[in-house]
């Protein structure tokens, strides 16, 4: 089976059958970020060794881009490497339709990226497909509802976070950083608003307050993501350490029990 990767995207009636130029390279982005995944996962390595080339485009009733994986210069890989990357990624796929979680090796931020792909049915595009010879995934609306429900992203509440801002994107549609919070989960990921490049990059490696929409996953007090509306650079006293915040608060969940308690610190807005 050849290891070609086609992108299919039918446009809306709307649009004349055509599909946006900036919505398409959205998607088209996080596609490609979550084939990245797929092949860190493979390669075990903090860096993808492929990159992808596009070998066919056309559009009649429907945009479809097809895609070939080729080994980066200098990376070592087996022979096989690209062919395991595509079957894994048409299994996640599967998984997802037949509501099943992701593999233990793959990481969550796939599914996040799957679920941006198929965000928009009906708005940017009226239908669409991940297809290679065998395997053909339509991204429907029940594709959608079970990404969804998989990254489980079931609620989100207006509030702030404080963090060390690192790992910022501001080239492209796909604008995003991430803070490192002292307190809390490990990493989130924040998605910033557009003209807000030259802040983002001033604010790189250095203590920030964001604010906005953040959003949950099933029974945890701490979001994976926020949707950024503001933010703002912290002077470097006015960050707390973790030590400080030992037993600071011993009674703070009161005569709630532990869901209340996180469904209330989840509402609160500051």
């Amino acid at each position: 089976m050849s290891d070609l990767i086609t992108f299919t995207l039918d446009g809306m009636e709307s649009e004349g059958g055509h599909i946006k130029a900036d919505a398409f390279t959205e998607k088209l982005e996080h596609l490609l970020v979550a084939l990245n995944e797929i092949d860190r996962a493979v390669a075990e390595s903090g860096t993808p060794k492929l990159y992808y080339r596009i070998v066919q485009a056309s559009h009649t009733n429907a945009l479809r881009l097809t895609l070939e994986a080729v080994v980066r210069k200098g990376a070592k890989v087996a022979p096989d490497h690209a062919h395991k990357c595509r079957s894994i990624f048409f299994r996640e796929l599967h998984a997802i339709i037949t509501m099943e979680p992701a593999s233990q090796n793959i990481d969550l931020e796939f599914l996040d990226h799957i679920r941006d792909v198929v965000l928009g049915i009906g708005e940017d595009f009226k239908n669409a497909e991940i297809s290679n010879g065998e395997d053909r995934i339509q991204l429907d609306k029940r594709f959608e509802d079970h990404v969804k429900e998989l990254t489980g992203e079931e609620c989100f509440s207006r509030g702030g976070l404080e963090g060390t801002l690192d790992a910022a994107n501001i080239h492209g549609t796909m604008r995003r950083f991430w803070i490192y919070p002292k307190v809390g989960p490990t990493k989130v990921r924040c998605d910033f608003l557009p003209g807000t490049q030259a802040e983002i990059k001033d604010a790189l490696g250095r203590f920030v307050r964001v604010v906005g929409l953040k959003f949950f996953r099933a029974n945890s007090p701490h979001p994976f993501r926020i949707k950024v509306t503001n933010f703002n650079i912290l002077s470097s006293d006015e960050a707390v350490s973790i030590n400080e915040l030992r037993g600071i608060a011993p009674d703070a969940t009161g005569e709630l029990n532990a869901v209340e308690f996180v469904r209330k610190i989840r509402d609160e807005w500051d």
